[in-house]
């Protein structure tokens, strides 16, 4: 079962005032759960009257473990709710051309070609099974919207079937991929790719900044085309991409120490390992053999093995949980348990669960856990990854 509880972003953009644009500025609002849509209308109305010519989007957080924003397609623009994912290249939203049985095709927002003006076929098939997932569906081609940005003959993915695992369980209708062009399917240009190409941004630089601040409403932002480095404390550590595919750089190691007497050291990567920036979750994924160890030390116990975070931790003692440091060329940056523990309250009942999972690849994936208590830069045209402390 999943819960149905999540929290509403909303995101101001900077207007654009060149043919070759400042950064788009996405902040990020925290809002309360109570928060209804007429309520967030409201809200961008009196966004719009104090600061004039700035758009609004409206992102959703969902059980901390799913973070997505709303694009626009075609003419007249047909919305949807999306994950930008590090991990893809490719954009997809579910098809109206799902079948009746497309159970989880039909749980979200489907695109509908023959109501856009400004639609073009393509015609080129697609398809992915593995042991995470099965697409099928056809590519097309139409303008996309992203708060005041408008993306011209956008290649994507119409998908006719998504399978119920994950789909079924997620809040997003599709993804825009931010990952590197070689694994785009053939003849489609990655959306940031195509936002350089038309000269929208002056840089070829995206960059994720959340603010763990919880006393300020501001969560943070998303710039495409540039960064944001007043939000750093200290120098940026600079790292090489070490894929020609993905955003994976090298991790020196991973450090826990426990709290108790013992103040036990257990390190692992310890001759090194490549971890892959991921964007589109919260967790922290890695082979099954260290991730129970891990898991172990935490004392989490597994819970569902439906459940995308496989552990629970006990609510009464997270805060005395250990630190966790990862080593990135030889600098240290170290999460705290009071972030990276994910809380839930569900009929009145806490529920504390831990960010580290099995991944089915057997390989590394540092997501949200992480990256919400750091600054990163992704550089396309230098291949590397920034990342900085963030200021409080």
């Amino acid at each position: 079962m999943f819960i149905n509880n999540f929290l509403l972003l909303i995101i101001t953009t900077s207007i654009i005032h060149h043919v070759i644009c400042d950064p788009l500025k996405i902040d990020l609002y925290n809002l309360q759960h109570d928060y209804t849509e007429e309520k967030l209308i409201k809200y961008d109305e009196v966004l719009h009257a104090s600061n004039p010519g700035y758009d609004t989007v409206v992102l959703y957080k969902f059980l901390n473990a799913e973070y997505y924003g709303e694009i626009g397609i075609g003419y007249p623009k047909q919305t949807f709710k999306v994950i930008f994912d590090t991990t893809w290249a490719d954009t997809f939203v579910p098809s109206q051309q799902c079948g009746f049985t497309e159970w989880a095709c039909m749980m979200h927002t489907r695109y509908d070609h023959t109501k856009s003006s400004t639609y073009r076929a393509n015609g080129a098939t697609f398809e992915r099974a593995d042991s995470e997932m099965s697409l099928k569906g056809f590519l097309s081609v139409d303008d996309f919207h992203l708060a005041h940005l408008k993306v011209v003959n956008q290649t994507f993915i119409e998908m006719t079937h998504l399978s119920l695992k994950p789909f079924g369980a997620t809040k997003a209708d599709g993804i825009v991929g931010l990952g590197f062009d070689s694994l785009a399917v053939k003849g489609a240009k990655p959306f940031f790719y195509n936002m350089i190409n038309q000269n929208i941004v002056k840089e070829n630089i995206f960059t994720f900044y959340m603010n763990i601040d919880e006393t300020t409403n501001k969560a943070g932002r998303l710039i495409l085309g540039g960064t944001e480095r007043s939000h750093v404390k200290g120098n940026l550590t600079f790292l090489p991409v070490t894929s020609k595919d993905y955003w994976s750089v090298s991790l020196d190691r991973m450090i826990i120490q426990t709290t108790d007497k013992s103040k036990t050291t257990y390190t692992f990567c310890d001759n090194g390992c490549s971890v892959m920036m991921d964007t589109s979750a919260n967790t922290i994924s890695g082979p099954a053999e260290v991730v129970k160890k891990i898991n172990n030390i935490l004392g989490a116990k597994e819970i569902l093995p439906t459940w995308p975070y496989k552990s629970m931790v006990d609510c009464r003692g997270f805060s005395k949980l250990p630190h966790v440091t990862f080593v990135f060329a030889g600098r240290n940056f170290t999460i705290e348990s009071k972030y990276y523990v994910q809380h839930l309250t569900y009929m009145g009942m806490q529920i504390c669960l831990s960010p580290f999972v099995i991944s089915p690849q057997n390989y590394w994936e540092i997501g949200g856990a992480f990256l919400m208590q750091f600054y990163t830069e992704f550089n396309i045209d230098k291949r590397t990854i920034a990342i900085g402390e963030t200021l409080m």
